[in-house]
């Protein structure tokens, strides 16, 4: 498998370069899977047309060629072997990020993805030392300050240590694809009290189509637009047998995109980890399975997000926001370690929870009444809160961020959503909601 770090390492290794002004690089790796040697013997039939020049019809493959199943690992383990002897140190908690201190140099990260890296310093001789070194490895291209990676578009302001990260292209492309580039802007992505299920009739001709549109909505869920989470998360469960009220409701997504392509995530300050946790009990209408959504937000952008149908149903509200937490607490547990790793201090993540009675049982484990039917699996939020990893506290469903990604919300409600997470188009502006600071 080759080299790709988890889409929330990228936001956090962005946040903090941005936070802590340093720059940041593209180095490009030619032909990388050519620097490589074939750790098995193989051979291949010279293609057609090529003059073999005294050599045998069948060749032997020295070089991990480009087709080979194991050439991207074989450039993975290359790559780690030569950074490694730089002296460079591989972190446990994501194998792509590497860190390499010099007295001289200072610090300098690398993030590696497939044959990008992505370099940043505390010095700028020390992200040049590196270059050095690896373009005397193998042949590079030194694309200078980072301005467009894995299809998000950079804009960086260093003096005001903020940094934005948009998506126009994959927006734009997929507005004209599906011919919604002239449709009529929606409000939200998806309109609040809608619950849709499988009713079984008008049935997509075609559902590839349906699959095409959700699959590229997904790609933007998830890496630059977390406002939409939640509503392509109910699409993806109509995959295998889409209707036409399912399709009538992917283009309404795409409506919504299509008067907001300009958004984006803004980061600027330096917050400290802070997470938001929501719940929505018996949302789902064909199997009444609880639906979560959480939102990790640092140095005032979105750094992890997620909105998921569970495959438990829950008794209560209490029990589903109960299970919601845990499942955010494993997520701030790794985010926590991550940042650690990146040279990020921070004491117990603060977790915003809008539920009474759910908060009793997380800061009270003797009160076992009313939960000794829950999973044990969920119980580990209590220990977690009890030894200072993570510090829920009550937040009013009103200032909820990831209420957003429970449940369609209303206009009003949605634009409120945005702004909490640092998704706008005046990104300069983006301010959280009242109220998300936890208490002294």
């Amino acid at each position: 498998m080759a080299p790709v770090p988890n889409a929330a390492t990228t936001r956090a290794f962005l946040a903090m370069s941005a936070a802590t002004d340093w720059g940041v690089y593209h180095v490009d790796v030619k032909t990388a899977f050519l620097s490589a040697k074939m750790d098995k013997e193989m051979y291949i039939k010279l293609p057609d047309g090529v003059d073999p020049k005294g050599l045998e019809e069948m060749c032997r493959l020295n070089l991990a060629l480009y087709g080979t199943k194991q050439a991207r690992r074989l450039c993975d383990i290359k790559l780690d072997k030569d950074l490694t002897e730089m002296g460079a140190v591989r972190s446990k908690v994501e194998l792509c990020l590497y860190e390499w201190c010099h007295t001289v140099h200072g610090r300098v990260f690398i993030l590696v993805y497939v044959e990008d890296l992505i370099v940043a310093g505390e010095k700028s001789d020390g992200v040049e030392a590196i270059k050095r070194f690896i373009s005397g490895k193998c042949e590079v291209r030194d694309m200078g300050e980072v301005k467009d990676f894995i299809g998000m578009k950079f804009m960086r302001n260093r003096a005001a240590k903020n940094l934005t990260l948009s998506d126009l292209g994959h927006s734009a492309t997929l507005l004209k694809a599906f011919r919604m580039d002239k449709a009529t802007p929606n409000k939200t992505p998806m309109a609040p009290g809608v619950k849709p299920t499988k009713k079984g009739a008008g049935l997509l001709p075609e559902g590839n189509r349906y699959a095409d549109l959700v699959g590229s909505l997904l790609y933007l869920s998830t890496t630059t637009r977390p406002d939409i989470a939640f509503a392509v998360g109910v699409l993806l469960r109509f995959m295998s047998c889409p209707e036409e009220d399912n399709m009538r409701a992917a283009k309404g997504v795409s409506r919504y995109l299509h008067g907001t392509t300009r958004l984006g995530m803004f980061y600027g300050g330096s917050e400290p980890l802070h997470g938001f946790v929501d719940a929505d009990w018996a949302g789902d209408m064909d199997g009444r399975r609880l639906t979560t959504g959480f939102v990790f937000t640092c140095n005032g952008g979105p750094t992890a997000w997620a909105s998921k149908r569970r495959t438990t149903v829950a008794t209560s509200t209490a029990e589903a926001k109960y299970v919601a937490a845990a499942i955010a607490t494993k997520k701030a547990l790794w985010l926590r370690k991550l940042l650690s790793a990146l040279s990020v201090d921070g004491g117990a993540v603060a977790m915003g929870e809008d539920n009474q009675s759910c908060m009793a049982p997380v800061k009270i484990p003797e009160a076992t009444g009313r939960t000794n039917h829950v999973d044990v699996a969920y119980h580990v939020v209590r220990d977690y809160q009890a030894h200072g990893d993570v510090a829920f506290y009550f937040l009013p469903s009103a200032d909820m961020p990831a209420d957003g990604l429970a449940k369609p919300l209303p206009s009003p409600k949605f634009r409120a959503f945005q702004a909490a997470v640092g998704v706008g188009e005046d990104l300069g502006a983006a301010a959280l909601a009242p109220g998300l600071a936890p208490p002294c």
